[in-house]
């Protein structure tokens, strides 16, 4: 499929995933890349998408919480042996590997006996929590959506976990560590989640003519009790992911039209290649209170030439 016209889409994630947009768009992971490291770096990432671990978790975590009727489908579990012939603790032994790996070939997602229970602990804890529970009601899971932007003019895409029919706000899950909000914020600044809610936000806008009111996080933790948090970002947060974005895709569009992926520079359209790195302000801060504090003044010698030590 070739993806031509903006709009809302019903397609596989591998296809979303392979970009049907000629002669490429961007995505909000993408535009992330873009925004806070350099071009190479983007298209490099473009070109050789890994398996990782922290994936398969993830996306088998999407599907049995918000496709459930097709994790079986995509889901592979893999039990491996050992060459004694005893069940493989994870992917060590040859046998395990061997499996996993034709897992992927097939274009499914491998999954360990643990992490399977793992995740439907998980969605009990899910549909037990009295606030999240009822987000994922009424709505509809990944679609992928495609637009123009009017800026740039190059083509953007997206695809929101949970679209909940009012549209008043667009969902996005995510398993963490610690769905503690004061570590999930920390998280998503480091993340740039900031920028995939502008992004979702925007798009969402773009091909439907509505914009939703704010962009929710459903954040659950890895481990037992399984807890739940809702975040919502505050619109400084968005301010600040939707500046982030347009430099993102004003950038594309520069590379794009001269089809240049150029490393770190300080800016995308100069040559120089030489970065004043300053300290953080807690570095000057500490520097100075330690200064007026004399605390930096080496002891004086009693009886004793500096001389001496030459």
């Amino acid at each position: 499929m070739l993806i031509t016209e903006p709009g809302v889409y019903d397609m596989s994630s591998e296809d979303y995933h392979a970009d049907p947009c000629n002669p490429m768009s961007l995505s909000s992971t993408g535009a992330k890349t873009l925004a806070n490291d350099c071009p190479a770096k983007f298209m490099s990432d473009r070109q050789s998408r890994e398996n990782k671990r922290c994936f398969d978790i993830g996306k088998a975590g999407h599907l049995i919480v918000l496709e459930p009727e097709k994790f079986h489908e995509q889901i592979v579990i893999v039990e491996g042996v050992t060459k004694g012939g005893n069940p493989s603790v994870g992917y060590v032994s040859a046998d395990s590997k061997e499996k996993r790996d034709e897992v992927y070939k097939n274009g499914k997602t491998p999954l360990l006996k643990h992490e399977l229970e793992m995740l439907q602990s998980m969605r009990e804890a899910i549909w037990s929590d009295p606030v999240a529970s009822k987000a994922f009601i009424g709505g509809t899971p990944e679609k992928s959506m495609f637009w123009k932007d009017k800026e740039s003019g190059v083509w953007c895409r997206c695809r929101p976990d949970w679209t909940p029919k009012h549209s008043k706000y667009l969902l996005d899950y995510k398993t963490a560590g610690d769905s503690n909000p004061a570590e999930f914020q920390r998280a998503a600044f480091n993340n740039g989640y900031h920028q995939q809610a502008a992004w979702y936000l925007d798009g969402f806008e773009a091909v439907t003519g509505e914009r939703p009111n704010d962009f929710w996080f459903i954040v659950q933790s890895k481990r037992p009790p399984y807890l739940v948090s809702i975040c919502r970002l505050a619109p400084i947060a968005l301010e600040i992911g939707a500046a982030l974005n347009r430099k993102a895709r004003g950038d594309f569009a520069w590379c794009l039209e001269r089809n240049e992926w150029p490393s770190y520079r300080p800016k995308i359209d100069k040559t120089a290649r030489v970065f004043t790195i300053s300290p953080p302000a807690w570095t000057v801060k500490d520097y100075e209170q330690r200064m007026e504090a004399g605390d930096l003044e080496p002891p004086a010698l009693k009886n004793q030439k500096i001389e001496e030590f030459a």
